[in-house]
């Protein structure tokens, strides 16, 4: 069939054989800013399942573990010497949606982490959890602000739990910069969502962090009293913490910064800092 069109139709051959190479050869397309999640691959027994190279499938789900997929993607995962492994959604082969579109601010997500079915000599496994909590805006929830001054870096927000209760769920919006020690005049702002989610109301929920600053990736953490980190490079500078959570007081915990050093540079957060919290129940 090339020889036929070769002669008689070249630019017919031309114009559809182009673009089957560009779908070919494309690169697959990686969110600008994915989702770090450490998870544990555990056997059916229950045992963690130690150094294995797996291939997984991952979606992300809308309203329900059930619900409909926006996000789906396929990867290899290396695990620990104790089943543990890193992952980052938004970094592997799309095969439908986009992690950069979704609206996050629109109820309910889950993940999905399964094993790619089309591999057969991996062992099988299945792992769910919530993700994002949707936000109940009523009027009853507390909000408010903390400010630091230019001088201090880091503190503790304390907040009267008016309610007497164990609350749903936790937002903050925090901004603040940091600077590159060499070029102090030059700062960089810095801006972090954080929301941290309790639906048992035990004391320990999940936490979605959500940034768009460069070189920086969304995170998501499980069963803990941690917000999130303040981050630009491999070492965080510092991080957001829960350091008190009870029917009486609510306190919040901005680390002191640590100095992170990136290509021979060394670079510190400058500050100050603006928290923003919401407190739902």
């Amino acid at each position: 069939i090339f020889y036929l069109y070769q002669n008689k139709n070249t630019l017919l051959f031309r114009f559809y054989f182009f673009p089957f190479l560009v779908l070919l050869f494309a690169p697959a397309i990686v969110a600008s800013q994915p989702i770090s999640f450490k998870g544990t691959i555990k056997t059916e027994k229950s045992i963690p399942l130690k150094n294995a190279s797996l291939d997984i499938m991952v979606s992300i789900l809308h309203n329900a573990i059930s619900g409909p997929v926006v996000y789906n993607e396929t990867q290899t995962i290396s695990t620990d010497s104790i089943g543990n492994y890193i992952l980052s959604i938004g970094s592997g082969k799309t095969i439908s949606g986009m992690v950069d579109s979704i609206i996050w601010s629109d109820d309910s997500y889950f993940l999905k982490v399964i094993s790619d079915t089309e591999k057969t000599r991996q062992p099988y496994f299945s792992y769910a959890t919530q993700l994002r909590s949707p936000t109940d805006l009523s009027s009853e929830n507390i909000e408010g602000v903390a400010v630091a001054d230019s001088s201090k870096g880091w503190g503790t927000i304390k907040i009267v739990n008016t309610k007497g209760r164990m609350p749903r769920k936790i937002t903050i919006d925090l901004t603040t910069n940091y600077v590159n020690l060499s070029y102090p005049a030059d700062t960089y702002p810095i801006y972090r969502h954080y929301e941290w989610f309790d639906d048992d109301r035990n004391g320990l929920g999940n936490s979605f962090m959500l940034t768009y600053n460069e070189k920086t990736a969304h995170a998501f953490w499980e069963n803990t009293m941690k917000l999130g980190e303040v981050k630009l490079y491999p070492k965080a500078f510092q991080e957001l913490l829960i350091n008190r959570l009870d029917n009486s007081r609510i306190e919040f915990v901005l680390t002191k910064p640590i100095e992170v050093m990136n290509h021979s540079q060394t670079y510190a957060i400058k500050g100050p800092w603006k928290l923003i919290y919401f407190i739902e129940w």
